[in-house]
């Protein structure tokens, strides 16, 4: 752990311990006595190697055994007390050291995996520096104490706090730990920045904060990443059932094996209790047991490193699955970033800038990426949201529109199904209804605005931008025989605008769907695939892609679930899986690491199967060794333990990009003479906490696999 004011960064570290170092070499030096003559003596080398080695393995054995359980730790000191019962001193020590090798190389790896993931999680600013609103002193504060709308210094290696708009100054800022994208990205007065980036520029940016600590876009990546730890998967909970069954069974074979044969004659007792202790090695299940979880955990920290939160090795298994994809329109193949493209007042008697006004106040407090774009396009012809008038009983329509209460009227703002079933739609004059199916068949999004006792007085279009690697994504996933379609709730000929533009056909569009449509249709394709499914073959998933509020209902009933991280935080929080950097070039990563993390859990599951297999048959035909058990145990959950670990990044990746951060935040200056430092160790603590928890949480699921 290294430590740098109040930037501390935990990296875990797992070394030999001695006493397994010296337990060793004293385990080699009675190998020696198998030369015999003189060297014979060396055996009892070996008592003191089992005293140096078996400490830690009795001392877990007996807190499992004081809970009425059994674990790998009670096999292990058995086999050991009934080898030293036999005199086997050499074998008993060979048993204690690789034991002792094996929990070692267990520990490196799943280290290795904890620290990648800690990489993310160590991204969360610690301290703000705080422009005083009347001396213009800057107070330096914990980013958790930083208020909404408060003025922040950045400084030139500094990390931005909170997620805000620069209103001063221009520079370069890192991205990279939040998106991906290595090239720094230029940020001037008016452009939104995020919490956790660099300032790598020559200028300080002053930053007005749009949101809270707690709630920037760094510190939602690091909950889903704590999250993701938490849940595991069907396979997991399947072998550690099988692993509680199997155990027990195996023991209680071993136990008839060490006792029975004595029945026989002493010759016959001691045989058959050298293969019983044999058979104790060989059923523990530390391979099987590993297998799964740390190849889930590689997996979750190479989509990690992608800034691709899955939360949970389940989903990692659904993903491997998936064979059908139900995209949103709207913020996923789409960009979500709206222009007002046309705007015209219905009927007479009405001015423009009253309604671009009227419109603007009911979008305002909207959350619909299309409602920036008319507040933008009203502001820019000067029809700015009144503050002297509000809006009352402001209320969403799913699927349609708003609704809301101004001087007393209701006002509607929406698609032509609200006005459709207002009964207002059909009082549309022939010219203003093909006005709008102009404007929607050259892909628009159309909308109308009607006021209480007036019906619909003006008519607007919106247009979006199709996402630059859509279309390619689209068409690899075709590739890989996944299905796609595309769930909308605009209208046919802006739906056909935008999915003809990504490669789908017609039939693939699904369009005027509202929030429970889109459920309908996820349900409908579930269903399908489990009527589809035969009996010997594997469950094909659903997935479902989408960013907004319509679109949680599907995104929860959906096999897996993917958001994106610039949408809405109810459809973040339902979702399984969430893209940070809203990109869908990672969705195809992440759907093709899906096989890739089944494939290596087969591997692992059926390769410690037959190693197990193969050392019991030469156990009952009398050809195995204590220790030649013990060796190919420690052997299987090494090459288990490194097949899973492939899925990782490389481990030089996650060091230089923990070095890069580290020479970043060197390049920060002095702190200038007339600023009040306010010490940042209360949230120091808090973040070291939550990753010290993690990893215990981790070391406790270890420690009941092993």
């Amino acid at each position: 752990m290294a430590e740098d004011g109040c930037d501390t960064v935990e990296y875990q570290r797992s070394v030999l311990k001695p006493t397994v170092i010296i337990s060793g070499v004293l385990w080699v030096v009675s190998l020696l006595s198998y030369i015999g003559g003189n060297w014979e003596y060396l055996e009892y080398v070996a008592l003191p190697s089992i005293a140096f080695g078996i400490f830690p393995i009795a001392w877990k054995a007996w807190k499992t055994l004081r809970r009425f359980k059994f674990d790998v730790n009670c096999m292990i000191l058995f086999a050991v007390v009934g080898a030293v019962g036999l005199q086997d001193f050499t074998e008993a020590a060979a048993v204690t050291f690789l034991f002792a090798i094996s929990e070692w190389l267990e520990s490196l790896a799943t280290t290795r995996a904890r620290n990648a993931l800690s990489a993310i999680v160590n991204l969360t600013p610690e301290r703000a520096n705080v422009i005083n609103p009347l001396t213009k002193d800057i107070v330096v504060l914990p980013a958790s104490a930083v208020s909404v709308g408060a003025a922040v210094s950045v400084r030139t290696g500094d990390k931005i706090p909170c997620d805000g708009v620069v209103i001063e100054g221009t520079s370069t800022v890192d991205e990279s730990n939040l998106t991906g994208e290595s090239r720094p990205v230029k940020k001037r007065k008016g452009t939104k920045v995020s919490g956790g980036t660099i300032n790598t520029g020559s200028t300080r940016l002053v930053v007005r904060t749009t949101a809270s600590a707690n709630d920037s876009s760094i510190a939602r990546l690091v909950r889903l990443v704590e999250e993701s730890q938490v849940n595991r998967s069907e396979t997991e909970r399947m072998i550690d059932s099988f692993a509680a069954i199997y155990t027990p069974i195996v023991v209680l074979t071993a136990l008839c094996m060490c006792t029975i044969p004595w029945a026989f004659g002493q010759e016959t007792g001691r045989e058959w209790l050298y293969n019983g202790l044999i058979v104790i090695v060989v059923a523990c299940p530390c391979a099987l047991i590993i297998s799964t979880p740390v190849t889930y955990v590689a997996g979750l920290a190479a989509a990690a490193q992608k800034r691709v939160i899955v939360k949970g090795g389940q989903h990692l298994e659904t993903l491997g699955r998936t064979k059908k994809i139900a995209f949103d329109k709207t913020g996923t193949l789409s960009e979500g970033k709206f222009q007002l493209l046309h705007f015209e007042l219905v009927g007479k008697g009405r001015d423009r800038k009253e309604v671009l006004r009227y419109l603007a106040m009911m979008e305002a407090p909207a959350s619909h990426p299309l409602a920036d774009a008319i507040v933008k396009g009203a502001a820019n012809e000067s029809a700015y949201v009144p503050k002297n008038v509000g809006v009352t009983n402001h209320t969403l329509l799913p699927g349609e529109g708003i609704v809301g209460v101004i001087d007393g009227k209701k006002v509607y703002v929406g698609n032509r199904r609200l006005f459709e079933r207002l009964g207002l739609y059909q009082d549309l004059s022939a010219k203003d209804a093909a006005m709008s199916d102009t404007w929607a068949r050259d892909g628009g999004t159309t909308g109308f605005i009607s006021n209480e006792g007036d019906g619909i007085i003006g008519a607007y279009c919106v247009a979006d931008k199709v996402r630059a690697e859509a279309a390619g994504v689209v068409q690899e996933l075709k590739k890989l025989g996944v299905e796609i379609t595309m769930l909308t709730g605009d209208q046919r000929p802006a739906a056909i605008g935008i999915g003809t533009q990504v490669g789908l056909e017609e039939s693939d569009i699904k369009s005027d769907l509202l929030p429970q449509d889109k459920l309908a249709a996820i349900k409908e394709a579930v269903e399908e695939n489990r009527q589809q499914k035969k009996w010997w073959q594997p469950k094909r998933a659903v997935m479902m892609v989408g960013d907004g509020v319509n679109d949680a209902p599907a995104l929860a009933f959906a096999d897996v679930s993917v958001a994106m991280g610039e949408g809405a935080a109810l459809a973040m929080s339902t979702a399984d899986v969430t893209l940070m950097d809203s990109s869908l070039t990672t969705l195809l990563m992440v759907i093709r690491l899906g096989p890739r993390v089944l494939r290596t859990i087969i591997e692992n599951v059926l390769f410690s199967f037959v190693v197990k297999a193969i050392v019991v048959g030469f156990t009952f035909a009398g050809r195995a060794s204590l220790w030649a058990a013990i060796a190919s145990d420690v052997g299987a959950m090494l090459l288990v333990t490194l097949n899973g670990m492939r899925l990782l990044p490389s481990s030089r990746k996650v060091k230089a990009s923990r070095c890069g951060e580290k020479d970043k935040a060197s390049a920060t200056t002095q702190v200038e003479s007339n600023r009040t430092e306010v010490s940042c160790g209360v949230a120091s603590t808090r973040r070291l906490a939550s990753t010290r928890r993690l990893t215990d949480e981790s070391q406790t699921d270890d420690n009941n696999y092993s």
